[in-house]
């Protein structure tokens, strides 16, 4: 999960840990305050966070993930090792589609 966090700062650029801190301020402020609309931009920017993080966590439905991970139990602890990072390379690929918008 530190990996996903790393590259999601990446992706967000320099200011990442102000953008993100600005994100959660302005739903916290949002909910202490009796207006419960929240502000679209910050609505939007968690929206699109949410599926980046998903999109990395998420390889089930590519067959590349799935053959890697069938065939992790046969392999030793040091292929095993490089498998994990094969199946991390293939979530981040998955965040092109974001960068691309």
């Amino acid at each position: 999960m530190a990996d996903a966090i790393d590259t999601l700062k990446n992706i967000l650029g320099d200011d990442a840990e102000d953008k993100i801190r600005n994100v959660m301020g302005t739903l916290s402020a949002s909910s202490d305050s009796s207006d419960t609309g929240f502000n679209a931009d910050s609505l939007n920017q968690v929206m699109q966070l949410k599926s980046i993080v998903e999109s990395m966590t998420n390889n089930r439905n590519d067959p590349r993930t799935n053959l890697l991970m069938s065939l992790r139990p046969y392999m030793r602890t040091g292929r095993q090792h490089s498998i994990d990072s094969a199946v991390k390379l293939l979530g981040l690929t998955n965040l092109t589609k974001f960068l691309r918008k």
